[in-house]
C-alpha cells in the first residue's frame, strides 16, 4: 500500500548508553527505522547525548532508568512488555577481564530480561554474546581453517592470550554469554515460535570510530599490546585473530538491525545463534549462519579489500 509505514513499532535497547547500545539507537533513531524506541540503562543520559538521539527523528524516544539484575524493578518490567523486540547490550562489566562478581550480575540480567520478554510475548529478543564463547579454538593443535568456525562447533569457552604485556583470561567473562545462549535457546523453545531469539557472538567492534588502525594483540580497549615478552610467531599469532574478529560500525548496525527486523518463524527452535564480524579476509569465523538467519551481509573487511 502507498504510503504505508513499514517501520518496526518498538524496540527496547538494554545498556543503551554504552557503546554498542548508543550505537543501534543512534542508527534506528536517525534512519527512522522505528517508531517508538526505549533505552534502558542505569544511568540517565546527559543532555547532550539525549539531544543527538532525539534530533532529526521521528521516533518517538523514552529514557527508562532501571536495575536489571532487580527483578523487582517494575521499571524495566513494565517497558519490556511494551515493545516489539528487545536487543540486550548490558553487562556489569562488558570487556573480557571481567571478575566473577561482574560475570553472575551479567548473567542475571540476562536470564532476567529473557524471562521478561518470554512472559510478554515479546515478538524477538536479540542477544549480544561473545566471540570469546569460541576462544580456546585460537590455539588448538590443528588450527580451524578459513570460514570453518561456525557456531554449531563444540564450544570452546574462554580466550587465553597474553597482550604483550600481561597474561589474558576471558572464561569467566564468557561463561556469562554462553549460560545466556543457552537460556535463549530454551525459552525460544518453550515460546512455541511467539517469541524468537537471534543470539549474535560479536567480534570487536571498538567504541567511537572504531579503525582497523587501533586494532592490535591487545584484545580489548582497557590494555595495551606490546610483543616485548613473546616469540613472534606467538604475537602474530594473537595479534591476527584479533584483528580478523573485526566488526565494523556500519557491519554492527546491519546485523544488529537484521536480527531485530527478519523474520524469525522458520528458525530452529524459535532460536538461532550467529557469529557477528566484517567481512574480514582468511578469517576462522563462518558467516553462514548469519547470511543464511538473518540475510547479513557485511560489506567490510579489516585489510580493506
Amino acid at each position: 500500500m502507498v504510503g504505508q509505514d513499514t517501520r518496526i513499532p518498538s524496540v527496547a535497547v538494554t545498556g543503551a548508553l554504552g557503546n554498542l547500545g548508543w550505537k543501534l539507537m543512534v542508527h534506528l533513531a536517525q534512519n527512522n527505522m522505528v517508531k517508538r524506541l526505549v533505552a534502558l540503562d542505569a544511568h540517565e543520559p546527559d543532555a547532550g547525548r539525549a539531544a543527538v538521539l532525539v534530533a532529526d527523528t521521528q521516533a518517538e524516544v523514552e529514557f527508562v532508568r532501571c536495575d536489571l539484575t532487580d527483578w523487582n524493578d517494575r521499571g524495566w518490567r513494565e517497558a519490556i512488555a511494551r515493545v516489539d523486540a528487545v536487543v540486550h547490550f548490558a553487562a556489569q562489566n562488558p570487556f573480557p577481564e571481567a571478575s566473577w562478581d561482574d560475570a553472575v550480575k551479567s548473567l542475571d540480567m540476562v536470564l532476567n530480561v529473557a524471562q521478561a520478554a518470554a512472559d510478554g510475548g515479546v515478538r524477538r529478543v536479540v542477544f549480544a554474546s561473545s566471540n570469546h564463547v569460541m576462544g580456546r579454538y585460537k590455539d588448538r593443535e590443528e588450527p580451524v581453517g578459513s570460514g570453518e568456525l561456525r557456531t554449531d562447533l563444540e564450544p570452546g569457552t574462554g580466550t587465553l592470550w597474553h597482550t604483550g604485556k600481561k597474561p589474558m583470561d576471558s572464561t569467566v567473562y564468557a561463561v556469562s554469554k554462553i549460560a545466556g545462549e543457552r537460556a535463549c535457546r530454551t525459552l525460544g523453545s518453550r515460546s512455541g515460535g511467539k517469541t524468537t531469539f537471534a543470539c549474535v557472538r560479536i567480534g570487536w567492534c571498538q567504541p567511537g570510530e572504531n579503525s582497523p588502525k587501533t586494532l592490535s594483540a591487545a584484545g580489548t580497549p582497557t590494555q595495551e599490546s606490546g610483543a616485548g615478552v613473546m616469540d613472534a610467531e606467538t604475537y602474530e599469532r594473537t595479534d591476527r585473530w584479533f584483528k580478523q574478529m573485526w566488526l565494523s560500525n556500519r557491519d554492527f548496525t546491519q546485523i544488529f538491525e537484521r536480527a531485530v527486523e527478519v523474520d524469525g518463524s522458520t528458525w530452529p527452535g524459535g532460536c538461532v545463534v550467529v557469529n557477528g564480524m566484517s567481512n574480514n579476509k582468511g578469517m576462522a569465523w563462518s558467516l553462514d549462519e548469519a547470511r543464511q538467519w538473518l540475510g547479513y551481509e557485511p560489506v567490510d573487511d579489516v585489510y580493506g579489500a
